[in-house]
């Protein structure tokens, strides 16, 4: 029988499970929320020991930490243009954040349903058309990445099992 800390590793597994099911059936935009969401709940379970509640900084530093592009995308991601995305998608629904407006060296994001981001700083510095495959693919291989350091870090490990107790745990319930 599996131990209460064996169970709450599971819920980043089944949050990863969740994501790449939106992109196996082609549920774009839930499979970009859910690659947010799954960003999200990692850099909370990652935040300092000191810390009551993640914030954007947390956040950026996971991103800059574990979200690697494959080397030849013409875009490699940097943690503010993936918060300002990820606060433009879930609050808004769209692009453009506040923070784009506050740092004009951030760039916003596109999305297409492939693999190869399109960026090309000469046409608009501003803007990078994420390819959702790629982008997926690359929050899985973070997640993986993060799990590992936890394996690694003692530390970190311990501070995150105090912490997975407050992520969604999701279980069947027995049809009648």
């Amino acid at each position: 029988m599996a131990t209460d800390a064996e169970k709450n590793w599971k819920a980043i597994i089944g949050l990863v499970s969740e994501l790449k099911r939106c992109d196996e059936y082609h549920i774009t935009t839930a499979s970009v929320a859910m690659a947010y969401i799954c960003i999200d709940t990692l850099s909370n379970l990652a935040r300092p020991a000191d810390k009551k509640k993640v914030t954007r900084s947390d956040f950026k530093e996971w991103v800059n930490t574990h979200l690697k592009g494959h080397p030849d995308q013409p875009y490699q991601y940097r943690g503010k243009d993936v918060y300002a995305a990820r606060c433009a998608l879930l609050h808004k629904y769209g692009s453009e954040a506040e923070l784009h407006e506050e740092d004009p060296d951030t760039i916003m994001f596109a999305y297409h349903d492939g693999g190869k981001h399109q960026y090309n700083p000469d046409v608009n510095k501003h803007l990078a058309i994420i390819g959702t495959k790629s982008f997926i693919n690359d929050v899985v291989h973070a997640v993986d990445s993060f799990l590992k350091l936890c394996q690694q870090d003692s530390t970190l490990r311990q501070l995150v099992e105090e912490r997975l107790p407050s992520v969604l745990q999701t279980m069947p319930y027995p049809s009648s």
